[in-house]
């Protein structure tokens, strides 16, 4: 070794007294692990109101790095982490071996798979020394990056477990979310986890400096969401005017048993029973003084095979079942309330019977607007344009037909993965005059996906959607409030991004009226069902996050690039040294 060098740095101390190399403590790993995943797991909703669990999102990021810098190599690392993150996700994702018994585990290894290259991707990055980082860097650039890689990029993408999504709970620190999206919220949290990290294990000056700084940005943060909170909690506090229109958010109360075999008996007593629900909710808006602008129902709650008009004119032609009843009712129900249905139905293109079978051209999971005042068809449908995925979807495996049946009938009966999504979102117009505004549709899933969730609200730079109406079926997730609440939780990450109120009606909860800045005004409890009455404030203007778009994931991601290669570069380095020093 040339004369006045030392041992290279690592990111814990690794050396002894004389210079000899120690071998990483793999015991030592393995608790750090165990318990960055029993972190992981709490951070997460518990239910509906066990969201205390939040700080845990600042400590499973440091605990897996501290893991990962001390399990040696990437087989140490797949060995440490790997199995007590398993166990935590198990634990979140349980609710699915209802839905599928074989999904569920290979979903919960592929989420856990991603959490090891996490690790590893710590490990090579961070600690300092060389071209190493400090903690309070690499954590959140491999943090964002990874999600970013999940959640988007790969397998049309996981948008679940996101470090950002449990801290809308701290409602002021989350508004840094309008300021770079979801993705700039899950990088403070790695900042934070650095900087706890570095004043733990760094050295000389990182150990006060990362930890300084970490807490100046989240006192910023902290103060600027207090300032943009301020308005918009004055906002909520006057009274409502009278005449201020309101919309009806639907919640019902349909197993995913009936949902999946749904006898024509239940078909009419579902749809019934949405009906009651929603002349009560109307007539009990105008009691309040309200001007009803729309109600709206959940996801698929329209039975039958949609309402085009060329579909229903198959049926009635043919003489099948359910003919245009529900396509009448829906429209009486609409008239009956003196306001336009939003609801939630399957839409078939190209309908018509061949043999003894219904075969369509396309199938698409919609929104309907009906408005029965007019007595016409249907004013407007919106499509989905992201299938959700392992649930309408299967990534890779759903480009062969045959092997997604072989799938679905080995663990998924009952279920089809049929469905098509459309190449844009359709703004709904709802009113006349001075009173219309403009709805965006996001259906289940798309409002955990940002790119989804920012194309429907925002186009070409401008908004043109002034309220969000999140539509979703959750009874998916049967009697667990862990992945309802968790859905929930998203959906207000989804409005402060957005800069735009979301309203969610969804079938088995949690309905909810969540404004601007993520809090939840009014929410109805997880399978009852009911209405809740909202009232409707536009939003304006073009939130920095909607500009920014993916900016701050797609900048970490090409710094952990960058960073992989310096560091593959300064190892190189190094090696060559030591091979001329020898």
């Amino acid at each position: 070794m040339p004369a006045g060098s030392g041992p290279a740095p690592t990111p814990f101390p690794a050396n002894a007294a004389d210079g000899t190399r120690r071998t990483p403590s793999r015991r030592t790993a393995i608790v750090l692990a165990a318990l960055g995943a029993v972190a992981f797991l709490l951070s997460f909703p518990l239910g509906r109101d066990a969201t205390w669990g939040w700080p845990f999102v600042f400590a499973w990021p440091a605990l897996l790095a501290a893991a990962a810098a001390r399990s040696g190599g990437w087989r140490g690392i797949a060995a440490c982490v790997a199995p007590p993150f398993f166990l935590a996700i198990l634990w979140h994702e349980w609710w699915m071996h209802e839905v599928t018994v074989l999904g569920m585990p290979v979903l919960v290894v592929y989420l856990t798979a991603w959490t090891v290259v996490l690790a590893w991707l710590l490990a090579r990055l961070g600690g300092g020394g060389g071209a190493r980082l400090p903690w309070i860097a690499s954590i959140p650039i491999a943090l964002v990056a990874v999600e970013f890689l999940r959640g988007d990029l790969v397998c049309t993408g996981y948008a679940w477990f996101f470090a950002a999504h449990p801290l809308v709970e701290w409602r002021e620190v989350a508004q840094v979310a309008s300021l770079g999206g979801g993705w700039a919220l899950s990088a403070l949290a790695g900042v934070v986890a650095g900087g706890l990290l570095d004043a733990f294990v760094g050295s000389g000056p990182r150990r006060i400096v990362s930890p300084a700084v970490a807490v100046a940005l989240l006192a910023a943060s902290l103060l600027f969401g207090r300032a943009r909170i301020a308005p918009f909690d004055e906002l909520a506090a006057r009274p409502s005017e009278p005449g201020q229109p309101a919309a009806v958010l639907v919640q019902t109360n349909v197993p995913m048993s009936n949902k999946l075999a749904w006898s024509p008996e239940d078909q009419v007593e579902d749809f019934l029973g949405g009906a009651r629900l929603t002349i009560d909710g109307a007539k009990r808006a105008r009691n309040d003084g309200y001007a009803v602008a729309v109600a709206v129902w959940p996801e698929t709650m329209v039975p039958g095979f949609g309402l085009e008009p060329e579909s229903i004119q198959t049926l009635v032609g043919g003489g099948y079942y359910p003919g245009d009843r529900f396509a009448q009712a829906v429209t009486d129900l609409s008239r009956a309330i003196d306001a336009p249905l939003l609801a939630g139905s399957p839409a078939y293109e190209g309908l018509r019977v061949e043999g003894n079978r219904f075969v369509w051209d396309r199938q698409f999971n919609s929104a309907y607007l009906v408005d029965g005042r007019d007595g016409g068809p249907p004013t407007s449908r919106t499509d989905k344009i992201y299938l959700t995925p392992f649930g309408e979807t299967m990534p890779i495996i759903s480009r062969s037909d045959w092997l997604e049946a072989q799938l679905l009938a080995l663990g998924a009966a009952g279920m089809t993965f049929d469905l098509e999504a459309a190449d844009a979102p359709r703004p709904i117009r709802i009113g006349t005059g001075d009173a219309a505004f403009d709805a965006g549709v996001p259906i289940c899933f798309e409002i955990t996906m940002p790119w989804a969730s920012r194309r429907i609200a925002f186009a070409d730079g401008k908004r043109v959607a002034d309220v969000l109406f999140n539509l979703s079926n959750d009874g998916w997730f049967g009697p667990s409030e862990l992945g309802r609440r968790q859905h929930l939780q998203v959906a207000c990450l989804r409005a402060i991004e957005l800069d735009t109120a979301v309203l969610r009606s969804v079938n088995t909860g949690y309905s909810a009226w969540i404004d601007r800045t993520g809090r939840i005004r009014r929410v109805l409890g997880a399978n009852e069902p009911g209405s809740i009455v909202v009232r409707l404030e536009p939003s304006e203007g073009v939130p920095l996050a909607a500009r920014v778009g993916d900016g701050v994931a797609w900048c970490a991601l090409v710094l952990a690039v960058v960073s992989l290669l310096l560091r593959r570069s300064g190892d190189r380095i190094a090696d060559g040294s030591s091979v001329r020093a020898a």
